[in-house]
């Protein structure tokens, strides 16, 4: 039992060692998540020293990426159906980035921008 034991351990850690893409996702979605639930850089890169998950860094620069391809998305979107479309931007800063306390009695619901095409 104690060699299975020591068996199980040798293998966790050569999958952490590993740059398996599998384990390079995980651990990045940990990093993305942590992110998203406003863990500071400092825990983050922490964490990454540890080898859990990826820098603070990479989330930066994949939530870049995603955003420029975003932006593309919609803009070549519009192009194609320029005729049809029709864009409103409802104006509700203060409910997007601002802290609010939930109470019982008021709720906050975030509009940004819709995007209506008439196909």
């Amino acid at each position: 039992m104690d060699r299975m034991k020591r068996l199980m351990v040798f293998i966790c850690y050569l999958l952490a060692s590993l740059n398996n893409t599998k384990i390079n996702s995980f651990k990045f979605d940990i990093t993305f998540y942590l992110d998203s639930a406003d863990t500071s850089n400092e825990g983050i890169n922490t964490m990454a020293n540890f080898g859990a998950t990826t820098t603070s860094r990479a989330v930066d620069r994949k939530k870049k990426k995603m955003s420029d391809v975003h932006g593309e998305y919609v803009e070549k979107c519009l192009i194609l159906h320029l005729d049809k479309a029709l864009v409103l931007n409802i104006d509700d800063y203060h409910n997007i980035h601002v802290q609010k306390q939930a109470d019982t009695t008021n709720t906050s619901v975030s509009l940004t921008v819709i995007v209506y095409g008439a196909m």
